[in-house]
């Protein structure tokens, strides 16, 4: 027995999460190939699957490869995995460790034991938006990601300054040294005598100032 895997066509038509003929508790995990915690879980997943086949179904769906299903739990996801119960048209959200004793208890219903705001209600299938719905979440996706884009830059605009500036003094410096012994190579300084010589005429052919 092993966790199902759901995708952006599955979602909705395994868990019926949205129907009034709900057929029982889903423990989802939502999560990125990339990440190593993700990769962690995922026998655990299996693990828990096997252990409470009839009590609660399990699924894991990978983000990268189902942005319907990542953009319909967008709100919920703080990074990975995300883990939640969907019982009931309500959704449960998971904030404790990967043991499994702490997980299979969770999953037994200790989720009904969540605070009020770790539950929330199911978000519902962006399939069945209607379009001006469709067209404000992605405006509030846009606007969210430009918030957050500008906040890290804010954030850390500092240390680039400053290490802008190190940098460009630190190359100007280097350019410098190399282009003067580049100079002193091609045209190399008089002797002290000719110097002399050469402001002693200088000095001769300037013009007399007018008293």
């Amino acid at each position: 027995k092993m966790a199902l895997k759901l995708t952006d066509h599955t979602f909705e038509a395994r868990t019926e999460c949205m129907r009034r003929n709900f057929k029982g508790p889903w423990f989802i995990m939502l999560h990125m190939p990339w990440c190593g915690h993700c990769q962690e879980m995922m026998p655990i997943m299996d693990v828990l699957a096997r252990d409470l086949d009839g009590e609660i179904k399990l699924g894991t769906v990978n983000l990268e490869d189902n942005p319907a299903v990542a953009h319909r739990f967008r709100k919920l996801i703080g990074g990975y995995p995300t883990l939640f119960v969907l019982d009931q048209g309500k959704l449960y959200a998971y904030a404790g460790t990967r043991d499994l004793i702490e997980l299979t208890n969770f999953c037994r219903g200790g989720f009904r034991s969540n605070k009020q705001d770790a539950i929330a209600p199911v978000p519902p299938d962006p399939a069945t938006l209607e379009p001006w719905v469709r067209a404000k979440e992605a405006v509030e996706d846009f606007v969210e990601s430009v918030k957050t884009g500008y906040a890290g830059i804010w954030r850390d605009y500092r240390k680039q300054l400053l290490a802008a500036i190190s940098t460009a003094f630190s190359l100007g410096g280097i350019f410098g040294f190399f282009a003067k012994a580049a100079i002193d190579m091609a045209l190399p300084p008089l002797p002290r005598e000719t110097r002399k010589v050469i402001k002693r005429r200088l000095v001769s052919k300037a013009p007399a100032k007018e008293m």
